[in-house]
Parts: C-alpha cells; sequence; structure tokens
C-alpha cells in the first residue's frame, strides 16, 4: 500500500516501446518527445524550408506537431528522416 499523498508508481516500460526507441536512435540520432521542438518541413506552411515546430502526439504511425497553434499530421519514418531536434528548447 502507498502513502495517501504520493501516486503509486509508474508500470514498468513496454518492451516494445523501448526497442523501438533505442532502434530510432540508433538510426536517426534523436527520439522523438512529447513537447519537443524540432525542425521539419511542413509544406502548407513553407515549400522550401523547415519550420521549428512543437510535438503534441507520437504514434507507431504517425507523428502531430503544432506550428502557431496549427496542427499538423506527418508519417512517422517521414519525419524522422527529415527533422531534427531543437536541443536547445530543452
Amino acid at each position: 500500500m502507498h502513502h495517501p499523498y504520493f501516486p503509486p508508481p509508474p508500470p514498468p516500460p513496454c518492451p516494445e516501446c523501448e526497442r523501438l526507441r533505442k532502434s530510432e536512435y540508433e538510426k536517426y540520432g534523436f527520439n522523438i518527445v512529447i513537447g519537443g521542438k524540432y525542425w521539419t518541413k511542413i509544406p502548407e506552411v513553407r515549400k522550401c524550408c523547415p519550420i521549428k515546430v512543437t510535438v503534441v502526439e507520437s504514434t507507431a504511425k504517425e507523428i502531430t506537431v503544432d506550428f502557431n497553434g496549427v496542427k499538423f499530421t506527418k508519417d512517422r519514418t517521414e519525419f524522422l528522416k527529415s527533422s531534427w531536434r531543437d536541443y536547445d528548447s530543452f
């Protein structure tokens, strides 16, 4: 039983998720972090240059990002191939 003022500990990490994170980091050099800032190309915003976005949702197939209050969805693999993390944002 836990103390009423402290929440129960989180469940252990999923082995499949951990393997995916490790594989993506080894291949692309970064992992996707919810709330993290990334540079990526969003053709609906700007055809030629990447823009700075915030990741708001991540699934096994898609990444949803926010740019100035507007959400855009990209294929996860395409996002990993064509984006980079803004390390100054953490």
